[in-house]
């Protein structure tokens, strides 16, 4: 089965090493990266009759302007019942705050929180074998 890869994050350059990562190891069979996460959650409210233009993996940067991680997730939350398929959420994010994490575990589809950068290791662990 591909899984395919959402990455939302404003910082060019975390969207750079999360594209090095992707050439060199292939963890995804397509990635679609966004600096811009209310455009994503109005892409997925848009296409939620259409799994195949869904992603099946979201990593999300949760200190965004002018809309953030935690908008987003506030919003997916909303909607998540009408989609036909399971959507898993990872936070990647620089934040090492406690307070983040405790709120991170209140989201049902949050399935892990990462710090970055994020690491070989965790990026592979995705790759489809």
């Amino acid at each position: 089965m591909a899984k395919t890869l959402l990455y939302i994050d404003d910082n060019q350059i975390d969207i750079a090493i999360m594209k090095g990562m992707q050439d060199k190891y292939l963890a995804f069979d397509a990635v679609t990266y966004s600096t811009d996460a209310e455009y994503s959650i109005r892409y997925i409210r848009e296409h939620l009759q259409n799994e195949d233009e869904l992603p099946d993996v979201i990593f999300l940067d949760i200190y965004m302007n002018p809309f953030s991680g935690w908008e987003f997730l506030d919003e997916f939350m909303k909607i998540q019942h009408l989609i036909g398929k399971t959507i898993e959420i990872y936070i990647v994010s620089f934040s090492i705050l406690p307070k983040d994490l405790i709120r991170s575990k209140q989201y049902q589809q949050v399935k892990s929180y990462y710090t970055k950068p994020v690491t070989r290791e965790t990026f592979t662990s995705f790759k489809i074998n």
